[in-house]
């Protein structure tokens, strides 16, 4: 099994790395739409491939335990700038990660932006989310060290969910003289999830045989602002956000024999109050990183035989830091924490603790490649009972290998 899968990975490394060959020639690549005074479009693209494997539980895909490369990434995007403080972008993006993602390509984002000074811009359309240091680059791989950012915070499976809304945003810059300056966004927009998405997964798998049937198109809003110190690469974030009429109809097994149904449906309206705060300081070949996260889950179910409350908070939060040691060598490291239900409730399922090293390697400005490898205690995290009926507070064992080809 082990020759296996290490020769899978390897030829998964040689294809991924024919590919990025090729790719790379384009040199970031420039289309100059002919006949026209049009500025050109930039294209920029990626694509990624890792590989997992636990010693203890199937975690973010079905079979780890054994290696899974069901971890894949890639994008290609596109920009241009028709007019002056004009700017214009999208990409296209697809992933795979267990159950959720599956290949199947979705608008990323998309969204026209104009600013009208340092102060204030305004963008709209399928915009990126502001949430903390990595939200809106959670696919670009060469911006971290790290094969897996915290998982209670940035969740691999949550892509399609978490990163972009339907919607506007106004932006900008504030000087504040000797004390630095801020940066702020503030947004509103739509949240369409689909019914075979990470979330949909995630809410699946908590009802042990019930299965989600459709969404309603739920409204955020929310914001977050940047102090950037008048200490050079020292900077604190927070970030604030309100999903509400998250609501969606589902359908849950009865256990009654016939003639009686099978199956009962409900719906559930919810409303999801987030926060989140950030610190990250720059400081020569040193990246230091902290943030705290919490979501106050609040659920009205109703069911032919009434309407019942529940009230479930989640947190988390990491420290981390990296170094970099040359041009083609970083190592970095973090620990996480994450808790979901009452305090005095905590177990196995209801917490997970992270302790991760990873190293990267650069060996050309387009290609990296990732190793990473994770100490956790806790099963709060791996939102697949069914392939883990038993589980514990021992601590166990990830490895996660990734490489990255982009142009």
């Amino acid at each position: 099994m082990k020759k296996n899968i290490i020769g899978r990975l390897t030829q998964s490394l040689l294809f991924a790395s024919s590919v990025g060959l090729t790719v790379c020639q384009l040199d970031a690549a420039e289309l100059k739409l002919l006949g026209t005074n049009m500025p050109s479009l930039d294209f920029h693209g990626f694509v990624s491939q890792g590989f997992m494997v636990t010693s203890e539980y199937n975690y973010l895909a079905d079979n780890t335990k054994s290696g899974s490369f069901e971890f894949f990434e890639a994008g290609l995007n596109v920009s241009m700038n028709p007019l002056p403080r004009t700017h214009i972008t999208a990409q296209g993006f697809m992933y795979d990660v267990g159950d959720s993602g599956n290949y199947q390509p979705f608008l990323d984002y998309a969204s026209i932006e104009y600013t009208f000074s340092d102060y204030i811009g305004v963008r709209g359309g399928r915009i990126r989310k502001p949430s903390g240091i990595y939200n809106h680059i959670q696919d670009v791989d060469l911006a971290r060290t790290y094969v897996l950012l915290p998982q209670g915070i940035y969740d691999a499976r949550w892509r399609d969910f978490t990163t972009s809304v339907d919607g506007g945003e106004f932006f900008g810059n504030i000087p504040l003289s000797k004390a630095g300056d801020l940066s702020y966004e503030v947004y509103a927009g739509f949240l369409n999830i689909a019914t075979d998405s990470g979330v949909a997964n995630f809410i699946n798998n908590r009802l042990m045989g019930g299965y989600v049937t459709s969404f309603d198109p739920a409204t955020e809003v929310g914001s977050q602002i940047w102090w950037n110190t008048p200490i050079n690469g020292l900077r604190f974030g927070a970030a604030f956000g309100y999903a509400f009429n998250f609501n969606y109809d589902f359908r849950e097994p009865t256990g009654a024999p016939p003639p009686f149904a099978s199956s009962i449906s409900l719906r559930a309206k919810s409303s999801l109050p987030v926060q989140q705060y950030s610190a990250e300081y720059l400081w020569k070949n040193w990246t230091f990183q902290a943030e705290y996260y919490n979501v106050q889950v609040s659920q009205d179910t109703t069911s032919p035989f009434g309407t019942t409350h529940s009230f479930v908070p989640q947190e988390a939060w990491y420290g981390g830091a990296a170094y970099r040691f040359n041009k083609w060598l970083e190592a970095g490291g973090y620990y996480t924490e994450f808790y979901t239900g009452a305090p005095a409730t905590v177990s196995s399922d209801s917490s997970q603790k992270d302790a991760a090293l990873s190293f990267r390697f650069d060996p050309t400005d387009w290609w990296i490649i990732k190793v990473e490898g994770h100490v956790i205690r806790g099963t709060a995290l791996l939102q697949d009972n069914a392939s883990n009926p038993i589980r514990n507070d021992d601590a166990w064992f990830m490895l996660a290998v990734k490489t990255t080809f982009s142009f």
